[in-house]
């Protein structure tokens, strides 16, 4: 797997931009101004570079080049609605008059050390260092982030200040979502091939199939010419991911038990018999109850803040330019 190397390579991949003589004419530009508090470009472009840092720091070895380079884009994609919804929750945060304890920032970081680096000071100021990130930098920005999941976590609980699901609430959201807890459904196939040539005789065999006189498994064994054959078409227990998307496609909806109408596979013809289906059924309600009352509650919790939110963009004075 290849992994990002640097921090700092890739920091500079996705900054280099910045430094061109185009964007240093707006790099100062206004981007919007959230309650007469101005945003600049070069805000926008910090706020971009510090997120990059510090994810990059976080996931750096545990993801592939291209995936960080995809998640940095997004970054860069919703960089400004994410330093104006950030600006808002501090904004609150300060209205509430909240102060984050240097003690509570302290023990962030040194938790962000112990899982990232397995307690390693030293190395963990060598990676910052290359980052182009000073401590200071790095520790307003734990502060601050513990300010503002501070105040989503509060208010993702909505007015009641706490969620509770009721029995009728989580049967509904268990059939809107039952089936992301079922199995991948597989089938036990067979098949019989036939060259495009034998088209009348692959017919008269499915003919023969459907009338019930003669069986799958000996007229595989007689007439096919695919590498089950000898098994009698058995090609056994499998997944969507074993046989192309189209023949996949046709065979998983295919009834147990009866035999499929000729399927054009072009250099060939071919006939399928599903003997049996295994998995795709979502386990019974009170399986996954516990489950389900998490999922209900991330979602709830998701949607309170969304409200939350929407009312902090409401009341403000925003404008974007």
């Amino acid at each position: 797997m290849k992994t990002i190397g640097s921090a700092l390579l890739v920091v500079a991949l996705f900054l280099s931009p910045f430094a061109s003589g185009q964007q240093a004419q707006v790099l100062n530009g206004l981007k919007a101004v959230v309650n007469g508090s101005p945003i600049t470009q070069m805000e926008v472009d910090t706020a971009i570079q510090t997120q990059i840092q510090v994810w990059i720091m976080q996931n750096k070895g545990r993801v592939t080049k291209e995936a960080a380079e995809a998640e940095i884009k997004k970054m860069q994609n919703r960089a400004l609605d994410d330093l104006i919804e950030r600006k808002l929750i501090l904004s609150e945060f300060e209205k509430l008059g909240g102060v984050i304890k240097e003690h509570i920032v302290t023990e962030q970081i040194e938790k962000f050390v112990t899982e990232r680096f397995d307690g390693d000071q030293d190395k963990f100021l060598e990676e910052l260092k290359k980052s182009g990130m000073t401590f200071p930098q790095f520790r307003k920005v734990q502060s601050e982030q513990i300010a503002v999941q501070a105040l989503r976590a509060r208010n993702s609980l909505g007015p009641s200040g706490q969620i509770i699901n009721t029995p009728h609430e989580l049967e509904n959201h268990y059939n809107e979502i039952k089936q992301e807890f079922a199995d991948a459904p597989k089938i036990n196939l067979r098949m019989l091939s036939l060259p495009k040539e034998n088209e009348q005789l692959i017919r008269d065999i499915r003919k023969q199939l459907v009338d019930g006189s003669s069986d799958f498994e000996t007229l595989a064994k007689t007439h096919s010419v695919d590498s089950f054959a000898s098994a009698g078409g058995k090609v056994g227990l499998i997944d969507r991911g074993v046989l192309n998307e189209k023949i996949t496609n046709f065979v998983f909806q295919l009834s147990s038990g009866k035999v499929s109408e000729v399927f054009d596979d072009g250099a060939y013809w071919r006939l399928f018999l599903v003997d049996s289906k295994v998995g795709g059924t979502p386990p019974p309600f009170e399986k996954v109850k516990e489950q389900v009352d998490k999922r209900l509650t991330t979602k709830k919790r998701q949607e309170n803040f969304e409200r939350w939110i929407a009312t902090l963009r409401r009341d403000a004075n925003i404008r974007v330019y």
